[in-house]
């Protein structure tokens, strides 16, 4: 189903009630899938409060885009609707017209669960379009008696809502794809493996696979990538290490449970027979902090290992070991919810997240000194060897299914398979092996109880080069000991090294800060070298590949000391990720030369709990019956939970409220083609915490040209690939080439061909035809289009020509940076990295490197610079004049 902007303004103008036009017969017209019109929502009109709810003053708005109605700009104000729907389980979509005119970060969602849970960000660094928008949001009702609510995140960052239409959908028929047999791969990825009980409409594991299938091919992605093993180990019933799982039911008369097992059932093997009948893909993810065979043998006896007794633990910079990850992930073990329980019982709630549990299994206990990283240390034999075989036996259990890719590995600070920062690694084991290997050896006494402490002092300072390379080279040979393993059960397997920011910046340099920019730090590849990843040593193994992270709507809703202060956010916390997302050369080089690179793109989330409570389920509570079951068998535990806040009008007592948050309108589509404009991305996967349904259009839009490409890598096409990138490849017999704009705005491309082809095919739209030996067609925002042609034929080069208007308008910003830039100069100020990034303008001025310049000048060093300029005319202003 196709459902377009242009067919809702077209039946619904701008006048609407709200209509319980239930049986009104409305199809989707031109749709591929029909559907019914249920409920019309103007947020323009007044509603009685069964039907509407706000909290704080929620105004109707006249502007030049249209009426709306607009929320307080101040965190956590909000309004919602009520309205029914008759079949609870049938898909549904709710299209919700917002106005792209000011600055604003909105959060959408049903108020209980992650079912319609979506987000929208504007302005900032992506340019208003002045218009009304529309989001599609598909989602299957858990329940009757359905809610809307939009509530504004940060300060000055108002919601609004024009209105709103509720559609039953009669299904989601899969997309029509011109897909190559060896297509490079577009899908989902979930960082948190909790939620599958309180999202898409689902009760059950069996529930949420079916409609995970059905939306994935609905909008044409093929690979899903999914905890095999969360923080503590795995989520399966593994015959080597501890398992358990962990998630949150939404129950139907809205009550949220939390529940756990520590004997989960296989439902992978569901979801993998599943996969294999829809064609479609799944790779096992591994955010691998613990194992519980480690856990066990862990010894964080600190006197005893200054005395020379072996640890698997890892020493620090600072002579201490480290006993925890040091972050948030502690409480997360099922082996844990058994004394949380006894505690619930006995005081009849608790507050987790406030210090209302603290005697961690295994002993675990975080040590003030030490920062957030690893556990362990990845060279020592027993570690490796419990990373191997636990790698070898996911493969070995999970080969026969012909969906299974293979595993890939979350890289966070705290993960074990690397360093995570060159505070870590200073045992007497890993540095034996460097001496024996290197010859290089640090002029301390071994037995010192402090020689941890001197050995990073001297590591770090005298041979910083040689300790680094050495690191990565032992960290990439354990990661081809990983593949190996994971091969031998079908060599077809592959093993992906996911390079997160939006985790590994704050967990190794700690809060952002003037000092965290672009051009003030190393570059994110030195970053990943230090922690033991080197992207370069990644190139010679088919199979191990890696997966570069992209987490810039961090930027928007950050977890600085303010994560609600919006507008008011300190610059030095709203730039950083963005910047490294889009400036970041030196691993933006490395990463577009790999045979196969990826790209991650994080959905980050924005997450208020209010006074989070884990309470007992109330006495007779009809839903435990249900419950105490999960996956047919009995869970150890459930316990109800909720976030309480002040009554503001809302309809239930149970309560969540955490979005992920997308850019609006096009600029959705942005990473998208970054990842193909700048590394010729042959796999992308985007998500988080649930499935994005809100972005049907423009997955199905990208997936069509994208998934018809091979699954190889493409030459680059002339010197230049800003703003469009034009690449192509001859495989199969014939030529492919592609086309990608940056930018959002149009650009118009034309391609020379040294001759005139005689075969030529638009992989997406059928009417584009080639005219003698050029091909001319208008890219519009992030768009990809593709071709195929006799191979014979080559492509001798391409113009791009953008609006005279953008031209002119970034001109004019850049000879205002350039001013700026001079002016802080005057005063003696500067914003580090400014000469540099004022040369690097200039030439992409001249060489008309658009998508470059609009980056640049929106970055932190561009907004520094303008900032220190208007500090000087302030000065100027306050002083008086001389007198004569």
């Amino acid at each position: 189903m196709n459902i377009t902007r242009r067919y809702f303004l077209g039946a619904t103008g701008t006048a609407l009630g709200l209509a319980l036009a239930v049986d009104s017969g409305t199809g989707l017209a031109g749709a591929s899938a029909p559907g019914r019109l249920l409920h019309r929502i103007d947020c323009t009109q007044e509603f009685p409060p069964e039907q509407y709810f706000s909290s704080g003053t929620a105004a109707v708005v006249e502007s030049s885009a249209g009426r709306y109605r607009e929320a307080e700009a101040a965190p956590m104000a909000r309004f919602g609707y009520h309205f029914p729907i008759e079949h609870v389980g049938r898909p549904h979509m709710a299209a919700i017209r917002f106005p792209d005119d000011k600055r604003r970060f909105m959060c959408i969602m049903d108020g209980t669960s992650y079912d319609l849970s979506t987000g929208v960000f504007t302005d900032w660094a992506q340019p208003l379009s002045g218009e009304m928008l529309e989001l599609q949001l598909v989602f299957w009702p858990r329940w009757q008696d359905c809610s809307l609510v939009f509530m504004t995140w940060g300060e000055g960052e108002p919601a609004a809502v024009a209105s709103i239409e509720i559609w039953e959908l009669v299904d989601l028929p899969p997309l029509e794809l011109n897909a190559a047999p060896d297509g490079r791969e577009l899908g989902v990825q979930y960082e948190d493996p909790c939620g599958t009980a309180g999202a898409e409409g689902a009760f059950s594991h069996a529930e949420w696979i079916e409609r995970v299938a059905a939306y994935m091919k609905y909008t044409g992605q093929d690979l899903l990538a999914y905890p095999l093993a969360w923080y503590h180990g795995p989520q399966f019933p593994s015959g080597r290490e501890p398992s358990d799982g962990l998630d949150a039911i939404a129950a139907p008369n809205r009550v949220l449970y939390g529940r756990w097992t520590t004997h989960p059932v296989d439902w992978y093997a569901t979801l993998l027979e599943r996969f294999s009948q829809e064609q479609l893909s799944f790779q096992g993810s591994l955010t691998l902090m613990r194992l519980g065979s480690l856990m066990q043998r862990m010894n964080v006896d600190l006197e005893s290992i200054r005395g020379g007794a072996d640890t698997i633990n890892n020493m620090l910079w600072n002579d201490q070991v480290q006993s925890s990850t040091n972050d948030w992930t502690t409480i997360y073990n099922g082996l844990n919810y058994g004394p949380i329980q006894s505690l619930i019982q006995q005081q009849g709630s608790i507050e987790p997240y406030r210090g209302g549990f603290k005697d961690f299994v295994y002993g675990e206990k975080r040590n003030p000194a030490n920062p957030m990283g690893p556990i362990f240390n990845p060279l020592h034999p027993v570690v490796q060897e419990a990373i191997i075989g636990f790698a070898a036996e996911i493969a070995e259990r999970y080969a026969k299914y012909p969906a299974f890719r293979g595993i890939s590995f979350n890289m966070f600070a705290s993960c074990m398979p690397w360093f995570g920062s060159l505070r870590f690694g200073y045992d007497d084991l890993s540095i034996k092996l460097f001496e024996e290997e290197t010859g290089i050896a640090a002029p301390v006494d071994p037995k010192a109880p402090d020689r941890f402490s001197k050995r990073y002092a001297f590591f770090t300072h005298v041979c910083r080069p040689a300790w680094v390379a050495w690191r990565c080279s032992k960290i990439r040979a354990l990661f081809g000991k990983i593949h190996a393993s994971v091969c031998a059960a079908r060599p077809d397997l592959r093993v992906t090294v996911t390079l997160w920011d939006e985790t590994v910046v704050p967990g190794v340099l700690g809060a952002a800060g003037a000092s965290h920019q672009i051009l003030a730090r190393p570059s994110n590849l030195e970053l990943f070298r230090e922690a033991g990843i080197d992207p370069d040593l990644y190139r010679d193994l088919p199979g191990l590949e890696i997966d570069l992270g992209m987490g810039n709507p961090r930027d928007r809703g950050g977890h600085g000391a303010r994560p609600n202060a919006g507008a008011n956010t300190p610059l030095e916390e709203a730039c950083m990720y963005r910047d490294f997302d889009f400036l970041d050369a030196p691993m933006h080089t490395i990463c577009r030369e790999l045979p196969k690179p990826g790209a991650f793109i994080f959905n980050c989330w924005v997450e208020a709990w209010g006074k989070h409570l884990w309470a007992r389920p109330a006495a007779g509570d009809p839903n435990l019956e249900t419950f105490a079951l999960r996956d047919g068998a009995p869970a150890d535990g459930i316990f109800r939970l909720n976030s309480e806040y002040p009554p503001d009008g809302f309809w239930w007592d149970s309560q969540l409220r955490i979005t992920a948050a997308f850019p609006a309108g096009d600029h959705f589509l942005e990473p998208f083609a970054h990842a193909v404009a700048e590394l010729d991305a042959c796999r992308i996967t985007r998500g988080g915490l649930y499935l994005d349904k809100a972005h049907s259009e423009a997955l199905q839009g990208f997936a069509r040209a994208y998934r018809a490409l091979p699954n190889v890598k493409f030459d680059t096409v002339g010197s230049l690939a800003d703003p469009v990138a034009v690449r192509t490849v001859v495989h199969g017999g014939q030529r492919y080439v592609y086309a990608v704009n940056r930018e959002y705005y149009p650009v118009q491309t034309e391609l020379r061909l040294t001759g005139t082809p005689a075969q030529f095919r638009d992989l997406v739209y059928a009417e584009t035809t080639a005219t003698g030996n050029l091909l001319s067609f208008t890219l519009q925002a992030y768009e990809l289009r593709a071709f195929v042609l006799e191979p014979q034929v080559e492509i001798a080069g391409f113009t791009a020509k953008v609006p005279e208007n953008v031209e002119h308008d970034l001109t004019t910003a850049a000879t205002e940076f350039f001013a700026a830039i001079a002016a802080a100069r005057a005063r003696g100020k500067m914003a580090t990295g400014m000469d540099s990034m004022e040369q690097f303008v200039r030439t992409a001025l001249a060489e008309g490197r658009w998508a470059f310049v609009r980056r640049a000048l929106s970055s932190y060093i561009g907004r520094k610079c303008l900032a220190l300029s208007l500090e000087a005319a302030d000065e100027g202003a306050a002083t008086p004049p001389a007198q004569g």
